[in-house]
Protein backbone atom coordinates (compact mmCIF):
# COMPACT_ATOMS: atom_id res chain seq x y z
CA UNK A 1 0.00 0.00 0.00
CA UNK A 2 1.10 3.52 -0.55
CA UNK A 3 1.24 5.99 1.93
CA UNK A 4 0.09 9.48 0.80
CA UNK A 5 1.54 12.48 2.35
CA UNK A 6 0.58 16.00 1.66
CA UNK A 7 3.48 17.91 1.61
CA UNK A 8 4.13 20.61 4.16
CA UNK A 9 5.07 23.50 1.64
CA UNK A 10 3.63 26.56 3.11
CA UNK A 11 6.03 25.42 6.59
CA UNK A 12 8.95 28.11 7.34
CA UNK A 13 11.71 25.39 7.35
CA UNK A 14 13.99 27.84 9.55
CA UNK A 15 11.73 27.94 12.28
CA UNK A 16 12.84 26.19 15.85
CA UNK A 17 9.37 25.61 16.29
CA UNK A 18 9.15 23.54 13.27
CA UNK A 19 11.80 21.30 13.85
CA UNK A 20 11.11 20.74 17.30
CA UNK A 21 7.79 19.95 16.40
CA UNK A 22 7.89 17.20 13.58
CA UNK A 23 4.69 16.56 11.38
CA UNK A 24 3.40 13.22 12.01
CA UNK A 25 1.24 11.08 9.36
CA UNK A 26 -2.23 10.65 10.56
CA UNK A 27 -5.09 8.81 8.32
CA UNK A 28 -6.36 12.69 6.75
CA UNK A 29 -2.77 14.21 6.60
CA UNK A 30 -0.19 15.41 9.00
CA UNK A 31 -0.42 16.39 12.04
CA UNK A 32 2.47 18.10 14.98
CA UNK A 33 3.18 16.24 17.27
CA UNK A 34 2.31 18.75 20.15
CA UNK A 35 -0.81 18.52 19.65
CA UNK A 36 -1.80 14.53 19.78
CA UNK A 37 -3.57 13.36 22.84
CA UNK A 38 -4.10 10.47 23.99
CA UNK A 39 -7.11 8.40 21.84
CA UNK A 40 -6.15 10.59 18.26
CA UNK A 41 -5.89 8.68 15.43
CA UNK A 42 -2.53 8.02 13.93
CA UNK A 43 -1.07 6.06 11.04
CA UNK A 44 1.09 3.24 12.29
CA UNK A 45 3.61 1.58 10.09
CA UNK A 46 4.40 -1.64 8.88
CA UNK A 47 7.85 -3.00 6.92
CA UNK A 48 8.18 -5.79 4.70
CA UNK A 49 11.71 -6.50 2.70
CA UNK A 50 10.47 -8.49 -0.54
CA UNK A 51 13.67 -8.96 -1.91
CA UNK A 52 15.89 -6.28 -0.14
CA UNK A 53 13.03 -4.00 -1.00
CA UNK A 54 11.51 -2.15 1.80
CA UNK A 55 7.79 -2.65 1.97
CA UNK A 56 5.27 -0.50 3.98
CA UNK A 57 1.91 -0.66 4.79
CA UNK A 58 0.17 1.65 7.17
CA UNK A 59 -3.31 1.25 9.61
CA UNK A 60 -5.19 3.40 11.88
CA UNK A 61 -3.67 3.35 15.70
CA UNK A 62 -4.95 5.26 18.49
CA UNK A 63 -2.50 7.59 20.92
CA UNK A 64 -1.89 5.63 24.12
CA UNK A 65 0.54 7.77 25.21
CA UNK A 66 1.43 11.29 24.61
CA UNK A 67 3.58 13.87 26.61
CA UNK A 68 5.98 16.69 26.43
CA UNK A 69 9.13 15.82 27.90
CA UNK A 70 10.46 19.03 28.88
CA UNK A 71 13.89 20.02 30.09
CA UNK A 72 13.47 23.89 30.99
CA UNK A 73 15.96 23.83 33.78
CA UNK A 74 18.50 21.66 31.99
CA UNK A 75 20.17 21.17 28.65
CA UNK A 76 19.35 17.99 26.84
CA UNK A 77 21.63 16.23 23.94
CA UNK A 78 19.35 16.17 21.08
CA UNK A 79 20.14 15.07 17.49
CA UNK A 80 19.87 17.53 14.73
CA UNK A 81 19.65 15.43 11.10
CA UNK A 82 19.66 17.29 8.01
CA UNK A 83 18.01 15.27 4.95
CA UNK A 84 17.76 17.73 1.94
CA UNK A 85 16.14 15.54 -0.17
CA UNK A 86 13.05 15.28 2.09
CA UNK A 87 10.39 17.21 2.17
CA UNK A 88 10.97 18.92 5.22
CA UNK A 89 14.66 18.60 5.37
CA UNK A 90 15.41 19.52 9.26
CA UNK A 91 14.50 16.83 12.09
CA UNK A 92 15.35 17.18 16.05
CA UNK A 93 15.16 13.91 18.34
CA UNK A 94 15.78 12.27 21.48
CA UNK A 95 19.25 10.46 21.10
CA UNK A 96 17.28 7.03 21.68
CA UNK A 97 15.05 7.43 18.86
CA UNK A 98 14.59 4.43 16.38
CA UNK A 99 15.11 4.61 12.80
CA UNK A 100 14.55 2.50 9.90
CA UNK A 101 17.00 1.45 7.65
CA UNK A 102 17.37 0.86 3.65
CA UNK A 103 18.49 -2.97 4.77
CA UNK A 104 15.32 -3.14 6.99
CA UNK A 105 17.54 -3.20 10.48
CA UNK A 106 16.94 -0.58 12.88
CA UNK A 107 18.68 1.71 14.70
CA UNK A 108 18.81 4.52 16.98
CA UNK A 109 19.58 8.17 16.50
CA UNK A 110 22.68 8.39 18.69
CA UNK A 111 24.07 5.42 16.16
CA UNK A 112 23.49 7.48 12.87
CA UNK A 113 26.42 8.99 10.58
CA UNK A 114 26.52 11.76 8.20
CA UNK A 115 26.34 9.73 4.59
CA UNK A 116 24.16 7.18 6.01
CA UNK A 117 21.06 6.23 4.67
CA UNK A 118 17.28 6.21 6.37
CA UNK A 119 13.95 5.54 5.01
CA UNK A 120 11.49 7.94 3.81
CA UNK A 121 6.95 7.39 3.62
CA UNK A 122 7.75 5.36 0.26
CA UNK A 123 10.26 2.95 1.59
CA UNK A 124 13.06 5.41 -0.36
CA UNK A 125 16.50 5.83 1.27
CA UNK A 126 17.37 9.38 2.15
CA UNK A 127 20.78 10.65 2.36
CA UNK A 128 21.53 12.15 5.90
CA UNK A 129 23.24 15.02 4.88
CA UNK A 130 24.95 16.43 7.98
CA UNK A 131 23.75 15.82 11.58
CA UNK A 132 25.30 16.87 14.91
CA UNK A 133 24.45 16.53 17.98
CA UNK A 134 23.81 19.54 20.43
CA UNK A 135 22.53 20.83 23.73
CA UNK A 136 19.03 21.72 23.86
CA UNK A 137 16.84 23.29 26.11
CA UNK A 138 13.27 23.33 25.75
CA UNK A 139 10.87 19.97 25.13
CA UNK A 140 10.46 16.99 22.90
CA UNK A 141 7.15 15.24 22.42
CA UNK A 142 6.79 11.84 22.49
CA UNK A 143 3.80 9.75 21.45
CA UNK A 144 3.20 6.02 21.01
CA UNK A 145 0.38 3.76 19.65
CA UNK A 146 -2.12 1.83 21.02
CA UNK A 147 -0.23 -1.75 19.16
CA UNK A 148 0.22 -4.51 21.25
CA UNK A 149 4.06 -4.93 21.94
CA UNK A 150 4.94 -8.33 20.52
CA UNK A 151 8.88 -8.17 20.44
CA UNK A 152 8.26 -6.30 16.69
CA UNK A 153 8.44 -2.97 15.26
CA UNK A 154 5.83 -3.16 13.02
CA UNK A 155 2.55 -1.11 14.42
CA UNK A 156 5.03 0.72 16.81
CA UNK A 157 6.49 2.92 13.85
CA UNK A 158 5.35 6.39 12.50
CA UNK A 159 6.06 8.93 9.73
CA UNK A 160 7.41 12.13 11.11
CA UNK A 161 8.33 14.84 8.72
CA UNK A 162 7.83 11.73 5.78
CA UNK A 163 10.63 9.39 7.82
CA UNK A 164 10.06 6.45 9.36
CA UNK A 165 10.68 6.40 12.97
CA UNK A 166 9.49 4.69 16.12
CA UNK A 167 7.18 5.27 18.61
CA UNK A 168 8.04 6.07 21.94
CA UNK A 169 7.02 2.40 22.71
CA UNK A 170 9.77 1.15 20.54
CA UNK A 171 12.13 3.48 22.11
CA UNK A 172 11.73 1.98 25.53
CA UNK A 173 11.41 -1.81 24.38
CA UNK A 174 14.46 -1.35 21.39
CA UNK A 175 16.58 -3.92 23.15
CA UNK A 176 13.55 -6.67 22.53
CA UNK A 177 13.60 -6.54 19.35
CA UNK A 178 15.49 -9.55 17.56
CA UNK A 179 19.62 -8.86 17.65
CA UNK A 180 19.48 -9.57 13.62
CA UNK A 181 17.12 -6.06 12.81
CA UNK A 182 19.24 -4.34 14.70
CA UNK A 183 22.43 -2.21 13.14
Amino acid sequence: MKINIIPAIDVKLNNNVLKNNPLITIPTGLKPAYDFTKGDTVSAISVKLNNGKIKLSSSIAKVSFSIDLKTQSQSKKVIYILVPSNDIPYFVCDMNLPFLLPNGKYTRADKLLPGQKIVDKNGKPLLIEDLSIKNHKGGLHHISTNSKWDNSPNGHLLLANGIVVGDFTLQVYFDQIPLEMIQ
